[in-house]
């Protein structure tokens, strides 16, 4: 019985264990049925294989519902994930003006415990305002793009953080 499961459920718990690098796969209110859905797709994939297998011992047709079913929840899923249209910045919205120092305070308190001169997480770190600015990209990448760090947000960085870096990004981080 174990076989059984194992066959079924090895693509879906892959998924599982990769989908931590891949914040649009579980940041989301109904990420439980992300994770639902992409078991069943898996799972009606892999029965694809099975049935296909006894068909060709018994010299049947090759029955492809079950993979076409997987497929288009996969496809559906893919669709329900597709991040909505950024809001068109305010034509009188006052321009601020963000600093590499307020990176660097925001740097120090969220991210400098695991990117710092002796502990270079990935070959990154933020201990000095000239690495801020030297990893601006990865930075805007994985802290507001992405919202992946800080890991699991442990440093409980706020939205009106994420916010200052993207202004300081988008304006050419200097």
């Amino acid at each position: 019985q174990r076989s059984v499961h194992n066959t079924y459920f090895t693509l879906p718990v892959l998924v599982a264990m990769l989908s931590n690098h891949y914040g649009w796969l579980y940041q989301g209110p109904y990420n439980w049925l992300v994770l639902v859905f992409l078991m069943l797709a898996g799972a009606l994939i892999r029965h694809s294989f099975v049935m296909r297998h006894k068909a060709h011992v018994m010299g049947q047709r090759t029955p492809w519902e079950f993979a076409a079913g997987g497929v288009i929840l996969l496809l559906g899923l893919a669709v329900a994930l597709t991040p909505g249209k950024v809001p068109a910045p305010v034509a009188n919205a006052p321009v601020v003006k963000v600093t590499t120092a307020q990176i660097q305070t925001i740097m120090e308190a969220r991210c400098v415990l695991c990117h710092n001169a002796q502990l270079q997480q990935k070959g990154v770190a933020f201990h000095t305002a000239s690495l801020v600015q030297q990893h601006a990209l990865a930075i805007y990448q994985q802290s507001v793009v992405l919202k992946l760090m800080p890991m699991n947000n442990a440093t409980q960085m706020t939205d009106d953080e994420r916010l200052l870096i993207k202004q300081w990004f988008e304006a050419g981080a200097n």
